[in-house]
Protein backbone atom coordinates (compact mmCIF):
# COMPACT_ATOMS: atom_id res chain seq x y z
CA UNK A 1 0.00 0.00 0.00
CA UNK A 2 1.41 3.76 -0.84
CA UNK A 3 1.09 5.97 1.76
CA UNK A 4 -0.37 9.51 0.95
CA UNK A 5 1.50 12.39 2.15
CA UNK A 6 -0.28 14.95 3.96
CA UNK A 7 1.28 18.61 3.97
CA UNK A 8 1.60 19.46 7.00
CA UNK A 9 -0.70 23.50 8.50
CA UNK A 10 1.92 26.06 9.39
CA UNK A 11 0.79 29.13 11.16
CA UNK A 12 2.44 32.26 10.31
CA UNK A 13 1.17 35.33 12.28
CA UNK A 14 1.61 38.86 10.67
CA UNK A 15 0.92 42.05 12.40
CA UNK A 16 0.19 46.10 11.88
CA UNK A 17 0.51 47.66 8.70
CA UNK A 18 1.91 45.84 5.61
CA UNK A 19 3.50 48.06 3.39
CA UNK A 20 6.34 48.52 0.98
CA UNK A 21 8.28 49.09 3.90
CA UNK A 22 7.10 46.47 5.81
CA UNK A 23 6.57 43.39 3.65
CA UNK A 24 10.17 42.35 3.32
CA UNK A 25 9.67 41.10 6.84
CA UNK A 26 6.41 38.80 6.08
CA UNK A 27 7.94 37.68 2.66
CA UNK A 28 11.01 36.63 4.43
CA UNK A 29 8.39 34.35 7.31
CA UNK A 30 6.55 33.33 4.66
CA UNK A 31 9.36 31.61 2.83
CA UNK A 32 10.96 30.16 5.67
CA UNK A 33 8.10 27.91 6.12
CA UNK A 34 7.63 28.00 2.68
CA UNK A 35 11.18 26.24 1.83
CA UNK A 36 10.82 22.70 4.01
CA UNK A 37 8.25 21.54 1.38
CA UNK A 38 4.64 21.14 0.87
CA UNK A 39 2.64 22.60 3.54
CA UNK A 40 -0.58 24.28 4.08
CA UNK A 41 0.24 27.85 5.34
CA UNK A 42 -2.38 29.61 7.12
CA UNK A 43 -1.44 33.55 7.35
CA UNK A 44 -2.74 34.98 10.67
CA UNK A 45 -4.17 38.45 9.94
CA UNK A 46 -5.79 39.18 12.89
CA UNK A 47 -3.57 41.80 14.02
CA UNK A 48 -3.02 43.39 10.56
CA UNK A 49 -4.58 46.79 10.54
CA UNK A 50 -3.22 48.02 6.71
CA UNK A 51 -1.98 46.54 4.07
CA UNK A 52 -1.41 47.60 0.70
CA UNK A 53 -0.12 46.49 -2.87
CA UNK A 54 2.99 45.53 -1.75
CA UNK A 55 1.49 42.94 1.00
CA UNK A 56 -0.72 41.37 -1.72
CA UNK A 57 2.05 40.76 -3.91
CA UNK A 58 4.01 38.94 -0.78
CA UNK A 59 0.86 37.02 -0.38
CA UNK A 60 0.16 36.01 -4.23
CA UNK A 61 3.63 35.07 -4.56
CA UNK A 62 3.98 32.95 -1.54
CA UNK A 63 0.52 31.12 -2.63
CA UNK A 64 2.27 30.66 -6.06
CA UNK A 65 4.90 28.85 -3.88
CA UNK A 66 3.33 26.59 -1.59
CA UNK A 67 0.79 25.46 -4.64
CA UNK A 68 3.59 24.47 -6.95
CA UNK A 69 5.41 22.70 -3.85
CA UNK A 70 1.77 20.50 -3.40
CA UNK A 71 0.72 22.85 -0.71
CA UNK A 72 -1.47 26.12 0.07
CA UNK A 73 -2.06 29.23 1.33
CA UNK A 74 -4.95 30.64 3.44
CA UNK A 75 -5.53 33.73 5.05
CA UNK A 76 -7.10 33.28 8.88
CA UNK A 77 -9.35 35.64 10.32
CA UNK A 78 -8.64 38.79 7.94
CA UNK A 79 -10.38 41.94 9.08
CA UNK A 80 -12.91 43.51 7.21
CA UNK A 81 -10.64 46.01 5.59
CA UNK A 82 -8.44 42.89 4.11
CA UNK A 83 -11.17 41.16 2.94
CA UNK A 84 -13.08 44.40 0.85
CA UNK A 85 -9.08 44.78 -0.38
CA UNK A 86 -9.00 41.09 -2.25
CA UNK A 87 -12.56 41.40 -3.31
CA UNK A 88 -12.06 44.85 -4.46
CA UNK A 89 -8.94 43.19 -6.74
CA UNK A 90 -10.64 39.82 -7.71
CA UNK A 91 -8.48 37.61 -5.06
CA UNK A 92 -11.32 36.68 -2.56
CA UNK A 93 -10.84 32.85 -4.67
CA UNK A 94 -7.56 33.19 -5.07
CA UNK A 95 -6.81 34.34 -1.35
CA UNK A 96 -9.42 32.20 0.50
CA UNK A 97 -10.58 33.37 3.86
CA UNK A 98 -11.13 31.65 6.69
Amino acid sequence: MTGILIPPVVTVTVSGEIDIATCRAMRDALAAELGHGPVHLEVDMSTVTFMDASGIGVLLAARRQAVDAGGSLTLRAASRAIRRLTGVLGLDEVLVTR
